[in-house]
């Protein structure tokens, strides 16, 4: 929320949509007014999975600022969509996203954010690759098949240790 002034500066067209805080909408709504940003700030509940990914498909690209969650389904759902990520440079959203992918920008540094989001808006050429590859990962890296290998390889691995003792 406060990347957007600055985001706003370069893309007046801009527009943020917040998902699922629905106990800090009244907070975010008087922290937007007070940005001067509330006409292009929307906040919506949560909502089913399929509403979910079709917001997904139809966003430019999806900002995942949260670095408190040990997986982050919501890069990984995002790129399945076939939308880029802007989301901290911290793992372990490094090893789902890259500047292959998506944006990468510092923990806290609502500037950096806006940058990243600005050198993602300016360019769509650029952005629709992101796009691609990170829904080639996810359907090559992310599945359940791909990780149900990963877990048998893991398992096969520590056998003959096993069996040793």
């Amino acid at each position: 929320l406060r990347a957007m002034p600055e985001i706003l500066e370069q893309h007046p067209g801009a527009r943020l949509c917040i998902v699922g805080r629905g106990h800090m909408a009244k907070t975010l709504r008087k922290q937007a007014k007070k940005l001067g940003v509330d006409h292009a700030v929307f906040i919506q509940p949560g909502m089913p999975f399929e509403e979910l990914a079709q917001h997904f498909r139809s966003a430019d690209l999806v900002v995942y600022p949260s670095y408190y969650e040990g997986q982050g389904l919501i890069p990984l759902e995002a790129l399945a969509s076939g939308t880029p990520v802007v989301t901290v440079n911290q793992a372990p959203l490094t090893e789902m996203i890259d500047e292959t992918v998506g944006e990468l920008f510092t923990t806290g540094d609502s500037s950096e954010l806006a940058k990243a989001v600005c050198r993602s808006l300016s360019d769509p050429e650029a952005r629709n690759e992101q796009a691609q590859r990170g829904r080639a990962r996810v359907l090559s890296t992310y599945t359940y098949e791909h990780n149900a290998e990963a877990y048998e390889a893991i398992y096969t691995s520590l056998k003959p240790q096993y069996n040793a003792q």
